[in-house]
């Protein structure tokens, strides 16, 4: 890159010897040489820099730029060489300077295909790169995805245990009875014999006083006590018959006072 720079740079003077009096500076031409020249001199510079820098050159410049500076350098050498044979004064000056620009050309060939080498071999160091990060990202991707139904089946043993652990523990709690609050202890048993409490008027749930009346209880007809016989009886039998007897009415209760709210049990 560096060697092509300087033989532009000696061609281009050697122009300006030539035909520095009769040059054209708004000729197409000179401008097309202008252009190419600073393309070149900008990609030797880019070269440059990263050689003293002791940098490796970018992939994109090789796969870009180095091609657009061996263009360059084709179109400089054409037409740089067009205009100083056309400016040739004798004959063998004009035949002295198409043998330089055909080797001037061979050069500029031999720039664009190594250009085209270079990009050529990167592009293929870049597709196997790029394959290569496909194949690494295809391959990370399986073992995410892999790792991701592992830990899917891990939380579905899981929940399985927790739900086995909550049936359990309703059966365990289901099975065995609760101890007794503090109000079912302090609590009487009931006892199936005894008569059911009854609410009296006048208790203290209904404001008034405990009074009970006991109801007379009916009279019974007495009979004689047993006795037993003697050994002289007739026998040891029960005793006699006991002859049939009426039994007495009750006698009326008393009638209630005007201020007595009880009730008879």
């Amino acid at each position: 890159m560096a060697n092509h720079q300087q033989q532009a740079e000696q061609d281009l003077r050697q122009l300006m010897d030539v035909c520095s009096n009769t040059l054209d500076h708004t000729d197409r031409r000179i401008k097309q040489i202008e252009a190419a020249y600073n393309r070149l001199a900008q990609g030797a510079q880019y070269v440059y820099e990263q050689m003293e820098a002791k940098e490796q050159i970018a992939g994109d410049w090789v796969r870009n730029e180095l091609m657009v500076s061996a263009n360059a350098y084709q179109t400089f050498t054409r037409q740089v060489w067009e205009a100083i044979i056309e400016h040739s004064t004798t004959s063998d000056l004009h035949r002295v300077h198409e043998a330089t620009q055909v080797a001037r050309m061979h050069d500029a060939v031999a720039f664009l295909s190594e250009a085209n080498l270079a990009r050529n071999v990167h592009l293929m160091e870049f597709q196997g790169n790029v394959e290569k990060w496909a194949a690494d990202r295809q391959k990370k991707v399986e073992t995410l995805e892999q790792q991701r139904r592992e830990d899917q089946g891990r939380m579905t043993a899981l929940e399985q245990q927790l739900a086995q652990a909550q049936d359990e523990l309703l059966r365990v709690a289901t099975a065995v009875p609760l101890p007794p609050t503090p109000v079912e202890r302090t609590r009487p048993t009931p006892n199936p014999g005894a008569p059911p409490t009854r609410l009296v008027l006048g208790s203290p749930l209904f404001g008034g006083t405990q009074q009970r009346r006991q109801r007379p209880p009916a009279v019974l007809a007495a009979s004689p006590p047993y006795r037993p016989q003697g050994t002289g009886g007739a026998g040891r039998g029960g005793p006699p018959p006991r002859p049939p007897q009426e039994r007495a009415p009750p006698s009326p209760s008393p009638p209630p006072s005007e201020d007595d709210n009880d009730l008879y049990e």
